[in-house]
């Protein structure tokens, strides 16, 4: 008897404790607990992420409870959230976190900075999309004595001190909030080919970085010819290998896009007086890898360059139609040249 009898009043307060939990949890619906003089809470939702992780990482920061934010998220309908930076106080009813959370913060300014852009390309987008940035602020913060040369990734690519950030930015969508500095747009943007360039690096059998024949300012610089020669990532990485035979053999690498990049074009097949133009970037002229980055690569772009499709060729054109035709003999790229671009 007295073992039923406590059964039955663990039952009783099990039944209360949950409906006052639920009870707590719904009144957050729509109620707001929000405790006067409580500093907002920065939280940021990054690209793709879902609102189920959403909701763990709020429960984490102490902004809701991750089960009852998804039964209400589940319960509205308004499963879809936006990626950005948002300020929730603790306490907000869950109706707004998630009203925020949906529809996205109207201080936030969408960006999306496209493959291969250069950085004179994205300071014109960019002073074009946030008032508080001038062209003159955007051209010294990413020149050549920009203030985030000492950026750890940077120093740690090895790149010059005679060229600017050219390379370093990488193209992706973000989202800054409106007052944003150039240097903060910049240090996201390292940030972001810092990580995109070590998830494509090869690794060992033991886990570590493989070794190299490049440093990584020099195949960031290789990655950046890439995209701007060739398209797809297939071809990419097969050029990817012609190139590094060339280089390793002391051959001019004879870029098109290298020497577009001098003169400002964007000829598919450049003219002789421009072969003839004396700067570092003329890989006709000079053998070897420019100085730097002729634009800002992808990651497609990254992983041919670190990752290259091996083949016997030595030689490549493109047409005018885009397609590709390779050669393992000079001669055989003399013939291509004379049947494929008459």
């Amino acid at each position: 008897m007295n073992r039923n009898y406590y059964i039955i009043a663990g039952v009783i307060v099990g039944i209360i404790v949950i409906f006052g939990v639920a009870n707590h949890q719904a009144q957050r619906f729509w109620f707001s607990g929000a405790r006067m003089g409580v500093e907002p809470v920065t939280f940021v939702v990054t690209d793709g992420e879902t609102l189920t992780q959403a909701a763990h990482d709020m429960a984490a920061q102490g902004l809701v409870n991750a089960f009852w934010f998804r039964v209400y998220a589940k319960f509205s309908g308004n499963e879809e959230i936006r990626s950005g930076t948002y300020d929730i106080a603790p306490g907000n009813t869950y109706a707004s976190i998630l009203g925020l959370l949906h529809y996205g913060n109207v201080n936030d300014i969408k960006i999306t900075i496209p493959e291969g852009y250069t950085i004179a390309q994205m300071g014109t987008y960019i002073v074009d999309k946030f008032p508080s940035i001038s062209l003159e602020q955007w051209k010294t913060a990413t020149g050549q004595f920009s203030p985030l040369e000492s950026h750890p990734f940077i120093v740690a690519a090895e790149k010059p001190d005679d060229v600017d950030l050219e390379g370093y930015l990488f193209p992706d969508t973000y989202r800054f909030v409106r007052d944003v500095t150039a240097e903060e747009i910049i240090e996201k943007m390292i940030d972001t080919m810092e990580e995109r360039y070590r998830s494509v690096q090869p690794m060992d059998a033991t886990g570590v970085g493989a070794s190299l024949m490049l440093t990584p300012h020099e195949y960031i610089t290789l990655a950046s010819i890439l995209e701007r020669e060739v398209r797809q990532p297939e071809t990419m990485a097969m050029v990817a290998d012609i190139f590094l035979k060339r280089l390793d053999a002391g051959m001019a690498l004879q870029s098109d896009a290298t020497v577009n990049y001098v003169t400002g074009g964007d000829d598919p097949s450049v003219s002789l007086n421009d072969l003839d133009i004396d700067s570092l970037y003329n890989t006709y002229k000079y053998p070897g890898l420019p100085p730097g980055p002729i634009s800002n690569p992808g990651v497609n772009a990254l992983n041919a360059a670190l990752n290259p499709a091996t083949n016997p060729y030595y030689y490549f054109l493109t047409t005018p139609d885009g397609d590709i035709h390779y050669a393992t003999t000079h001669d055989e790229h003399v013939a291509n040249k004379a049947r494929y671009l008459r």
